[in-house]
């Protein structure tokens, strides 16, 4: 298949993957990415060998020769019609193949860099006890963390936050929520909703976290 018919919409997908260096769900890409996945998408680049595709949910992961075209959009041209969006996209990923040629790292190395906590000191709003909710669910964290790797088959894989909540039953659901927005902001954790909503039971439902006005009812641990 011609390279011209990669489109940029595929190339986002390409580029999102990379970044985001682990598999992602294709809720992932409509529901916060704001990236129109659509059916055609998937087969054109599976079609190219730069994806592979999972389901239950439908997920997306990069090919090592993904990996490869995805890092060669670092310092391209944007594509024609691409707009405003576009346009500041492909200046952001001119500067990252700067700084990526700069600092001598490899691309997929540089995207793969997990930051851990201790790395950085996050700027946290106070609760109006004037505790850090960061510093109260720390130990949340790291129970809810050991549950899903009871759960899941392997790291990455999707485990509905009933099954997480029942492996967790004894701790408090406001500290889990707490833990479960605080996970989300780590590059490992994906929290998604459920594609297909009327699959749902009311138990799983009801286990749902609230992110961004948006009820997620799987996660996702890639390490």
């Amino acid at each position: 298949m011609p390279e011209k018919e990669l489109t940029l919409v595929d190339r986002c997908i390409l580029v999102t993957l990379m970044i985001k260096a682990a598999p992602l769900p294709q809720t992932y890409f409509t529901n916060v990415a704001g990236i129109g996945l659509k059916a055609d998408h998937r087969r054109r680049l599976l079609a190219l060998d730069l994806i592979e595709v999972s389901e239950k949910p439908i997920t997306l992961a990069l090919t090592d020769k993904g990996w490869s075209r995805a890092a060669e959009e670092l310092g391209a041209e944007a594509p024609k019609g691409a707009g405003t969006a576009g346009g500041t996209l492909y200046v952001v990923l001119d500067f990252l193949r700067r700084l990526i040629d700069h600092s001598g790292t490899r691309a997929d190395d540089l995207f793969r860099l997990q930051i851990k906590e201790d790395d950085v000191v996050p700027a946290v709003a106070l609760s109006p006890t004037g505790t850090d909710p960061a510093n109260s669910t720390v130990d949340v964290v790291s129970l809810i963390r050991q549950a899903y790797q009871g759960l899941a088959a392997r790291p990455g894989d999707y485990v509905m936050l009933a099954d997480l909540r029942a492996a967790v039953a004894d701790l408090p659901r406001t500290e889990v929520d707490a833990a479960l927005v605080q996970l989300n902001r780590e590059r490992d954790v994906h929290l998604v909703p459920e594609s297909n909503q009327k699959v749902l039971r009311p138990e799983e439902r009801a286990a749902a976290v609230s992110i961004g006005n948006q009820d997620k009812h799987l996660i996702a641990i890639s390490s």
